[in-house]
């Protein structure tokens, strides 16, 4: 009946829900990709690069970006509070859009279309009714059409640098939103791989060697699920039965008691899930470093789930946060993992590690 046990991973939506958030992150990925070529390229005009913008913002759930796009789209208000660009204002900052409390107000369309018209009039011919007629005697008057010329070449030179310089500055700004996109998503699928990884240790692990604790996982989704102070807390009471199902099942509890590597004895009933753990790493984990950092671990995961514990039995409200809890049961799912390897390990017993 063991092959039957359901494969169940922490803090899980529905499959729909699940397929539905890969089909939106691939799309985002190809957007993103799509997004950088039309930038690097110069392919397409700023106003379609900016709703390929727009749409990879809303792809990514990134609604400070989509603030931000829009006020490139349309143009800034001369009540403009740069804190409503929220983390996108480092983008703005960047490009040259903001300096300080000041900015520039013109979207980002009319900026491309002021370098285009400076870009116009530098190649256009200085009219010769820029020199007046009084001028025109001879030698004073080509003079005089030459400087004339000269300085109205000049500044339409400067208009233009400056003009293309700002566009493209600010255009700057969404690259470098695209690729930090990019990299993140490209990241989001090493994380989601060594996850799934992971994911299929644990699993294998739990229905061969603690089937119950399959149980446990469940009302722990169940009740992360429910998205509640008081369901967060019952999800992190949970976690730390997941803990001592696991220990019944690696080391059972004994009457007598375990004597750790240094010689000291420790009590391995059932309440003391934490030693039991102790023990079962001690006596299947060669390397000592990596003994010592996986005690830590657990060190560190039983004190907050046997805080939580304690606080409820004595019936004090704990506020748990949604970020505070989902942590907590991933660091229980990632610390069976751990346990799923020293099982896979060959078997070692220290040599002063047991009892008997």
């Amino acid at each position: 009946m063991r092959d039957a046990v359901p494969r169940v991973t922490p803090v899980s939506h529905s499959l729909n829900t699940m397929s539905e958030k890969s089909s939106r992150v691939a799309e985002a990925r190809s957007v993103a990709s799509a997004l950088l070529d039309d930038l690097e390229s110069s392919a397409s005009k700023v106003d379609a690069v900016l709703m390929r913008a727009k749409r990879l913002a809303r792809l990514m759930r990134d609604t400070d970006a989509q603030s931000w796009l829009d006020f490139e789209t349309k143009g800034y208000p001369e009540s403009f509070n740069p804190t409503e660009l929220g983390t996108c204002r480092k983008y703005a900052a960047g490009s040259g859009r903001l300096n300080g409390s000041k900015y520039y107000t013109s979207s980002l369309p009319k900026l491309e279309a002021d370098a285009e018209s400076e870009e116009l009039l530098l190649s256009a011919p200085v009219p010769a009714s820029s020199v007046s007629a009084k001028d025109f005697l001879e030698q004073k008057a080509t003079e005089a059409l030459m400087v004339t010329q000269l300085k109205i070449q000049n500044q339409r030179k400067t208009n233009f640098s400056q003009a293309k310089s700002l566009f493209s500055s600010i255009k700057s700004g969404i690259h470098s939103y695209a690729t930090d996109v990019y990299l993140a998503i490209e990241l989001g699928d090493i994380a989601q791989d060594i996850f799934e990884s992971t994911r299929d240790e644990i699993d294998s692990f739990v229905r061969v060697h603690a089937p119950k604790a399959a149980e446990k996982l469940i009302a722990i989704n169940e009740r992360m699920a429910e998205n509640s102070s008081e369901s967060r807390t019952a999800a992190l009471t949970s976690c730390r039965r997941l803990l001592m199902t696991v220990a019944d099942s690696l080391f059972p509890p004994r009457d007598t008691d375990w004597i750790d590597a240094g010689g000291k004895p420790r009590k391995v009933g059932t309440e003391q899930y934490k030693n039991r753990l102790i023990a079962y790493i001690s006596e299947n984990v060669k390397s000592e470093g990596s003994a010592s950092i996986l005690e830590s671990d657990l060190a560190y995961l039983a004190a907050r789930l046997d805080a939580i514990y304690e606080k409820t039995c004595k019936g004090v409200h704990v506020d748990v946060t949604k970020q505070e809890a989902r942590l907590a049961v991933i660091h229980t799912y990632l610390f069976i993992g751990e346990l799923a390897r020293c099982k896979e390990a060959p078997s070692h017993r220290r040599e002063n590690g047991i009892q008997g």
